[in-house]
């Protein structure tokens, strides 16, 4: 799922449209599902306690910025070296820039920043939202009444943005006030899955219902097609059946490397679009050849940079799960 998403995201940055609908919109609410559901299963069982937050917060960097220096690396390089200027590189960068996207989050506050104007990874806008939710997620799971409040917080945003009280695009798609709760939806479902199977299955089967209420209620007034209204309500329409259907398989090696290549094809693919199709508009056979590419590149990057990274991270979770009691009693 994490791979195809990560292509559906590629395919919209090279310009693919669906009945005039951008798929990597609907992709990225499809991660933050997929990362609430991941994350709750992984505080859960390597840092239940809250002494253990900081080594969670260690664990997320090395599964984050790996793979992500290199890329981000690779394209300054190309980009002094070249002096090829881009909408997303539309300037030379100072230290501020180079801060921005060594830190990442910043890159999320584009809007008000114009950080985007040197944006060595332009999808990295969500990552930051993404570290942003890290940061958050520990106590959304030990303190479940605090996780609660926050995510009943942010549908209130998104529900102000949908209906134009607040910058749609900003605060229903891009910002973390507007979209916790994306993330707080895959939670729920981890733990309703463990606890009360029967709700995880009633929450599944509805969320597509109550997507295609929403998308009504807002054609009636006139409002589905602001920016990005309707591929926000497929994603986590779809997505919440997609993800318990699909959490409740057994994996195999196939599915394993996809997900090992997903983040790479996700970083990846604005450098290999830059340097293989600089000219706008492509042919289904360039389409082809840029995915496969990309998985191909991300396949090496994989291997040589975040595998290492993953042998510290267990290393980690061993010695967390060592430090806390409760939890070895737990497992």
């Amino acid at each position: 799922m994490r791979l195809a998403l990560a292509l559906a995201v590629l395919l919209s940055h090279a310009g693919l449209r669906i009945q005039g609908l951008n798929p990597g919109v609907t992709a990225v609410i499809g991660f933050y599902l997929i990362s609430g559901y991941v994350m709750t299963g992984l505080i859960q069982r390597h840092f239940a306690a809250p002494t253990l937050i900081p080594a969670f917060y260690v664990d997320r960097l090395l599964r984050i910025m790996p793979q992500y220096l290199v890329y981000a690396g690779a394209t300054l390089v190309w980009f002094l070296v070249t002096g090829t200027h881009t909408a997303f590189l539309a300037r030379s960068p100072g230290m501020a820039d180079l801060l921005n996207n060594l830190a990442v989050v910043p890159l999320n506050f584009y809007m008000f920043t114009g950080a985007d104007q040197f944006t060595l990874i332009p999808p990295a806008w969500s990552l930051g939202a993404e570290l942003q939710f890290y940061l958050l997620a520990p106590c959304m799971v030990l303190w479940p009444r605090l996780g609660l409040a926050l995510a009943v917080a942010s549908l209130g945003v998104h529900a102000a943005a949908m209906i134009g009280r607040l910058h749609t695009d900003w605060f229903g798609y891009r910002l973390l006030a507007g979209v916790l709760w994306v993330f707080g939806a895959g939670m729920l479902l981890f733990a309703l899955q463990r606890s009360r199977p029967a709700l995880a299955f009633l929450m599944a089967v509805a969320a597509p219902l109550v997507a295609l209420a929403i998308y009504l209620l807002l054609r009636h007034h006139g409002l589905h097609a602001a920016p990005y209204n309707r591929e926000v309500l497929i994603g986590w329409g779809l997505g919440l059946p997609l993800l318990h259907w699909l959490s409740r398989r057994r994996g195999g090696r196939l599915d394993t490397l996809a997900g090992d290549v997903s983040y790479g094809v996700f970083l990846n693919h604005f450098l290999l679009f830059w340097l293989l199709f600089p000219a706008s508009g492509l042919s289904p056979a360039q389409f082809t050849l840029l995915a496969i590419a990309s998985i191909l590149l991300a396949g090496f990057t994989q291997t040589a940079f975040e595998r290492p990274a993953l042998a510290w991270r267990r290393r980690l979770r061993l010695s967390s799960r060592n430090a806390s009691p409760t939890q070895h009693h737990r497992e």
